[in-house]
C-alpha cells in the first residue's frame, strides 16, 4: 500500500509525456510529394520537379464528383545547384514538403550522362529524403517529361511506374538502396531501371519499362540494356521471378513461346597464375509452354525434347551476348563477377581487385542455360493444324 502514491505519481507522468501534439506541423500544413525528378537544363543548372497529390480531389473523385479535374499538380525550380533548385521549389507552395509518400525519383538522360554524384550528395545529407525507393533513368528525355505523362489506369500517375515494376515480377523500393550498395563494394558498378515515353493509343504518351542503365565508378551513365537483356542479369543474380521467352525452332518451321519459373544459378570461376580469369554460368528454370506456333505435337516425348533443347542452347547465346556487351561495350561489372570471385578465391580476389576493371573486360565465360519444360498446357498439337497435320 505504501508504493501507491509512487505509482500513481509515475502513472500521471507517463500520461503527460505520451498524449499531446508535440509539433506544430498538421496534416493540413503539410503537401505530399508522391514522385519527383531532377534533370540538366541547357545552361548547366538544374531542373527539379515534384508531383504532390490534391487530397480533397481524390475523395471527390472516388464520389464522383467534380470530373476532369487531376488530383495533383507538379512545381518546378531551377538553380545553380540542387539545394538552390528545391527551394526554388519550396518558394511556390504554401505547405511544407513531406517526402515519406515518394516512391519514384526520376533522372533525366542529360543529367545521368554527366554524373549525379552532386544529386546523391545531396540524397544522402538530406533525412527527408527515403532509402526505399525507386531511382530511374529517363532514357531519351526528361524527368520533368514523365512527371507530366498521364496514366488511365492510375490516379496519380507517380504510382503507375511502380506498379509496372512490381507487375513484372521486380522488387520495388529497393533500388536507391542497390545503387548505393554496389557503389560502396569493390569491383562492382551501379545500375538502375530505365523508362521512356513511348505512343500510346491515339495523341496520348504513356510510360514503359526499358532496361538498365549502366553507370561507371564515377556515377555516369555508360549506356543501356534493355528489357530482356535486364531479365537475364536478373537471373545471374537471382533477382528475377518469371521471363517468358521465345524461340524459332527450325526443325518445325515454327515458334514457341515458353514462361520459365524456379529459378537457379551457379557461378563456378577460376584464376590462373597470369590473372587469367573464368566464369562458368548454368542458369536454371521450369518451364511452362505458352504458345506453340509449330506442327509439333508436344505431348510426344521426342518432340518436346527437341523444342527444350533448341530453347536453352539459344537462350544460353542470348545471356552471352549480354554478357559480352557489358564486357566488352561498358566495362562494368554490374553482374556480380567480383563478388563470387571474392568469394570463392578470397586470397587471390585480393591481389587483383586493384585491377578489376581491366581483368573484368577480358574475363572468358560460358554459359549454359538448362529449362526443364514440364508442362504443355492442356492441348498437345496446335489447334490450328488438323489431326492428321501435326507431327508426332
Amino acid at each position: 500500500m505504501k508504493h501507491r502514491p509512487t505509482a500513481f505519481l509515475f502513472l500521471i507522468l507517463c500520461i503527460a509525456l505520451t498524449t499531446g501534439c508535440w509539433d506544430r506541423e498538421e496534416l493540413t500544413d503539410r503537401v505530399f510529394d508522391l514522385a519527383a525528378s531532377t534533370d540538366l537544363n541547357k545552361d548547366g543548372t538544374y531542373l527539379t520537379a515534384a508531383q504532390f497529390i490534391i487530397p480533397s480531389r481524390i475523395e471527390q473523385s472516388s464520389k464522383g464528383g467534380i470530373g476532369g479535374e487531376k488530383p495533383y499538380f507538379i512545381v518546378t525550380g531551377s538553380g545553380k545547384n540542387i539545394l538552390e533548385a528545391i527551394q526554388k521549389t519550396r518558394q511556390k507552395l504554401s505547405r511544407i514538403i513531406t517526402r515519406g509518400h515518394r516512391r519514384n525519383y526520376y533522372i533525366g538522360e542529360d543529367l545521368a550522362k554527366q554524373g549525379i554524384k552532386d544529386l546523391l550528395d545531396e540524397f544522402s545529407r538530406d533525412p527527408g529524403n527515403r532509402i526505399r525507393m525507386d531511382m530511374w533513368v529517363v532514357k531519351g528525355n526528361t524527368g520533368l517529361e514523365v512527371l507530366q505523362v498521364p496514366y488511365p489506369l492510375e490516379k496519380i500517375p507517380a504510382v503507375a511506374t511502380l506498379k509496372i515494376h512490381k507487375a513484372i515480377g521486380a522488387a520495388s523500393g529497393t533500388t536507391f538502396l542497390e545503387f548505393l550498395m554496389a557503389s560502396s563494394t569493390e569491383g562492382s558498378c551501379p545500375t538502375l531501371p530505365v523508362v521512356d515515353i513511348v505512343p500510346g493509343d491515339s495523341s496520348q504518351r504513356t510510360i514503359r519499362l526499358y532496361g538498365r542503365a549502366i553507370f561507371n565508378h564515377d556515377y555516369q551513365l555508360a549506356g543501356y540494356i534493355n528489357f530482356v537483356e535486364g531479365a537475364y542479369r536478373a537471373w545471374i543474380l537471382k533477382e528475377i521471378s518469371y521471363l517468358e521467352a521465345e524461340e524459332y525452332i527450325p526443325e518445325a518451321g515454327g515458334s514457341v513461346g515458353v514462361v520459365i519459373t524456379n529459378f537457379g544459378i551457379k557461378l563456378k570461376s577460376s584464376i590462373s597464375p597470369e590473372n587469367k580469369v573464368k566464369m562458368e554460368i548454368e542458369l536454371s528454370g521450369v518451364g511452362r509452354v505458352s504458345e506453340n506456333n509449330t506442327n509439333l505435337d508436344l505431348r510426344m516425348l521426342k518432340n518436346l525434347k527437341l523444342v527444350q533443347n533448341t530453347i536453352n542452347k539459344k537462350t544460353s547465346e542470348h545471356v552471352l551476348e549480354m554478357v559480352t556487351k557489358v564486357q566488352k561495350q561498358y566495362g562494368a561489372d554490374v553482374l556480380g563477377f567480383n563478388e563470387t570471385l571474392n568469394r570463392q578465391h578470397p586470397r587471390e580476389w585480393n591481389k587483383i581487385k586493384g585491377q578489376w576493371d581491366t581483368i573484368f573486360k577480358d574475363i572468358k565465360v560460358t554459359v549454359n542455360v538448362k529449362v526443364n519444360l514440364k508442362s504443355v498446357g492442356l492441348v498437345g498439337p496446335p489447334l490450328q493444324f488438323k489431326e492428321g497435320d501435326s507431327k508426332k
